[in-house]
């Protein structure tokens, strides 16, 4: 037996609404696109990246449509925030006195919007379907078709009255200007460069006698930004936050040269030539569908 919903889903997100009456949400996690499916046959698909307000929204859209009885969890996981692994602790364990996630490996599993009665209702009425890293359309379709034959039927009990995530406070909204004047690290600075021969950006360390002391090669922004941390090389002074978000600007800028296999100069803007990397003009939507 089926039951007919109204005004939903209740939070926004990003997501494509389906089929109110199917059995079957999926979670992308960190994916938007490449991942499609027929409307028909799902109740609701989008995205969630964080495991604490977007896990809230998730478990929110499902739990005021009773006829939801699957959750697909599939697409690239979002780094640092195991959305799906939370759902899944959620699901099988619930949350502690603190209302964190028991058993979750997120970074902050805090569910503070959450009522106790919505997470029970979770519990019950989900089946989380574990394709975590799966982005292939074609095996994720199949698992719908394989869902839909097992449909429950919509869950049993007192219909839920959601109440909406907090609106934020409205702030106050500032110019963005750059710093007036330049103060430099007391540990020294930071030279980076490709090596595009071995798909490698080169990240050096020169002391404040300007001796080279470290040199970090990756692949990646995140791994040497990481490395770069966990060696203390960014100094204790008043504007250290603004010389890691310079490094860290510059080595993403970095990456996605060698990615593209695009001239990276540090401290200049890329050339990004359109064409030839495939690169529409046409304006996606605000959520790239």
């Amino acid at each position: 037996m089926k039951v007919k919903v109204s005004h939903w889903p209740v939070e926004d997100g990003r997501y494509k609404v389906g089929n109110p009456q199917s059995s079957i949400a999926v979670c992308t996690e960190a994916t938007v696109e490449g991942i499609e499916v027929d409307l028909k046959k799902v109740a609701i698909i989008g995205k969630c990246v964080t495991e604490n307000i977007g896990i809230e929204k998730v478990v929110k859209n499902i739990v005021s449509n009773p006829n939801i009885r699957f959750l697909i969890l599939c697409g690239k996981q979002s780094r640092g925030h195991d959305v799906g692994q939370t759902l899944i602790s959620l699901r099988d364990h619930g949350l502690d006195k603190d209302r964190r996630v028991i058993g979750s490996t997120g970074s902050i599993p805090v569910m503070k919007n959450l009522k106790s009665d919505e997470v029970q209702r979770f519990r019950k009425q989900i089946l989380p379907i574990d394709l975590q890293g799966i982005t292939d359309q074609n095996k994720i379709n199949f698992k719908i078709e394989q869902l839909l034959r097992q449909d429950p039927g919509a869950f049993t009990g007192k219909p839920m009255k959601i109440k909406k995530l907090k609106q934020a406070k409205v702030i106050k909204c500032l110019r963005a200007k750059p710093n007036e004047k330049f103060i430099s690290d007391p540990l020294g600075s930071f030279q980076i460069s490709l090596d595009q021969k071995e798909k490698l950006i080169i990240c050096q360390h020169y002391n404040h006698d300007l001796e080279l002391d470290v040199q970090v090669t990756g692949q990646d922004a995140i791994s040497i930004c990481d490395t770069v941390c966990r060696l203390n090389l960014i100094g204790k002074f008043s504007e250290n936050n603004v010389h890691a978000a310079y490094l860290g600007r510059e080595l993403e800028k970095a990456e996605i040269a060698l990615e593209n296999g695009l001239e990276y100069k540090q401290d200049i803007p890329l050339e990004i030539r359109k064409k030839e990397l495939g690169i529409s003009d046409k304006k996606e939507d605000e959520f790239g569908w």
